[in-house]
């Protein structure tokens, strides 16, 4: 029986999981000297784009004219707000021909730019003397992980056994010796759990503290890859 058990573990192990890992900050709008609403997000993905989103609940009072979007530190928004220092996202007003004055819209930002760079998005009415239209604070860092599962006919460089793990124990058996090599464990929302840095190995022992799924995500010196793991 255990050499059929030790098979069938050793086929379930080589499914790969595809990811998409997107690190997201969300700021909630608040009124200035006018109507505002809605949220926003500074999304960065895994090529390294950044991106500021506004969801479709964002909305503001008709007839926006020429009130700019500012990522920036400065929370002081006594009129004229100084925007040295501050990045410039876009013109949301219709000043330049765009009329975005509600609704879901997303804008590129600068490569070089990090996700923590700025805590504040402003919108300044640049018309009307910098005058303050509303403001949002960006929260902490979400990391959110989509994983599926695809098929493959190659065996993977890695294997997880047992699993499921009726102890939480599970043994992560690299095919090769790892000079170095990241582990980290994600819950099924995509939440890391632990991170941890290993060196010079090709068994590594690793504990599950509660019942659950869990992906195990593993970065090496020739690639990465997921492994779905469940404690009983």
């Amino acid at each position: 029986m255990r050499v059929i058990f030790l098979v069938v573990m050793t086929f379930c192990a080589h499914i790969v999981f595809g990811q998409s890992i997107v690190e997201t900050r969300t700021a909630s709008l608040v009124d200035g000297d006018y109507s505002l609403d809605g949220t926003v997000h500074l999304e960065l993905f895994d090529d390294n784009s950044l991106n500021l989103r506004f969801e479709s609940n964002y909305q503001t009072q008709s007839n926006v004219f020429d009130v700019h979007v500012f990522l920036t530190n400065n929370s002081n928004y006594t009129s004229p707000i100084d925007t040295s220092g501050s990045l410039l996202v876009a013109n949301i007003g219709t000043i330049s021909g765009l009329n975005y004055s509600s609704g879901p819209m997303t804008f590129s930002l600068p490569a070089g730019t990090g996700i923590n760079d700025y805590q504040n998005i402003v919108f300044i009415c640049i018309q009307y003397g910098r005058l303050h239209w509303g403001n949002g604070v960006f929260g902490p860092s979400v990391i959110t992980t989509n994983i599926s599962p695809l098929e493959t006919t190659k065996p993977i460089a890695v294997t997880t056994y047992p699993n499921p793990s009726k102890d939480g124990m599970v043994e992560i058996q690299f095919e090769e010796t790892q000079q170095n090599a990241l582990i980290e464990v994600l819950d099924v929302k995509g939440r890391l759990l632990s991170s941890e840095r290993v060196f010079n190995v090709q068994q590594h022992l690793m504990e599950l503290k509660e019942s659950g799924i869990y992906f195990i995500r593993l970065t090496m010196e020739n690639g990465s890859t997921v492994q779905k793991v469940v404690r009983l």
